[in-house]
């Protein structure tokens, strides 16, 4: 190739190179100055964390396959119509197809990446609202005496909600799912549960419940190490916006959120110091949420 194409070609960088230089300038101007954050401790995750920060990340993801996605191909377009401009004798054939081809992949590429990007950002907003709406409807507990985490990490996951209580610990997972609309009405938005297996109007499965069983025998676990004595956990499987229409009981809790609060109903399984020792170790685990632009001190 022609050394003349380096030309246009760096005419059409040199912008976007000095853009990203100037970002980089402003954020180390910003790095300089002196003033702190006020707050010098770490906040507790809110409901939805790990989802509000896979979000941001996606909301990210999706600007970028979306901006360079109309970016590649006027960008070969322009170098064409540079290289015809300051080399006519380099504007061959073979060039043309190939910043063709280039531009065309690379618009492909992006164009895919954008709409898989889409989809996950709308599954994403679902969840999060869904753990949201159950976290809401968890912190009412609190006037019962009960002490509520949320977004708990668990080994390379992490538990939705947990809560507790003199009744003893709840693992909340929270499920999102979206309800046909067939005109049935409460009858779309009802699922069945006999104890072993959730039917919802469209299928039937067993997949929810054994997340919730995995999440809360991983609680127990951790927690019995932690405190070296025996600790249960009773897994609870939340679904916001449905009817909970219950057949048997299981090992598994299944309720609306806004049923929650005969989550706690039952004879006292612990007592307040325990509560407190738990409730110490699941705060020292959540208490990860550092505050934005927060600098060490000195």
């Amino acid at each position: 190739m022609d050394a003349s194409i380096l030309v246009p070609a760096g005419a059409a960088l040199l912008p976007m190179l000095l853009i990203f230089a100037l970002i980089e300038a402003v954020r180390y101007a910003e790095g300089l100055r002196r003033t702190r954050s006020p707050f010098n401790r770490d906040f507790l995750r809110p409901a939805g964390f790990s989802l509000q920060r896979r979000l941001e990340e996606l909301q990210l993801e999706l600007a970028l396959s979306f901006g360079f996605g109309l970016f590649v191909p006027l960008w070969f377009y322009s170098m064409w119509l540079s290289v015809q401009n300051w080399n006519p004798d380099a504007a061959t054939t073979s060039l043309l197809v190939l910043f063709a081809v280039a531009g065309g992949g690379g618009f492909l590429v992006l164009l895919l990446r954008t709409f898989r990007n889409y989809r996950g950002l709308r599954l994403l907003r679902m969840g999060l609202d869904g753990e949201l709406a159950t976290g809401q409807e968890l912190d009412r507990l609190m006037r019962h005496g009960c002490r509520i985490f949320h977004d708990v990490p668990a080994g390379p996951g992490n538990i939705d909600h947990v809560v507790v209580g003199p009744a003893g610990i709840l693992a909340v997972e929270t499920k999102s799912r979206r309800r046909a609309d067939r005109g049935r009405g409460a009858e779309d938005a009802t699922v069945n549960y006999d104890g072993h297996r959730l039917r919802f109007p469209d299928e039937a499965q067993t997949a929810y419940l054994d997340q919730a069983g995995r999440q809360a025998r991983w609680l127990g676990e951790w927690l019995s190490r932690t405190l070296g004595e025996e600790v249960a956990v009773q897994p609870v499987l939340a679904l916001p916006g449905w009817f909970v229409d219950r057949r048997g009981s299981g090992q598994v809790a299944v309720v609306n959120p806004k049923e929650a609060a005969k989550l706690i109903q039952g004879p006292v399984v612990l007592d307040r110091r325990r509560q407190e020792r738990i409730s110490f170790r699941l705060e020292r685990s959540c208490r990860a949420m550092t505050p934005r632009n927060r600098r060490p001190a000195e």
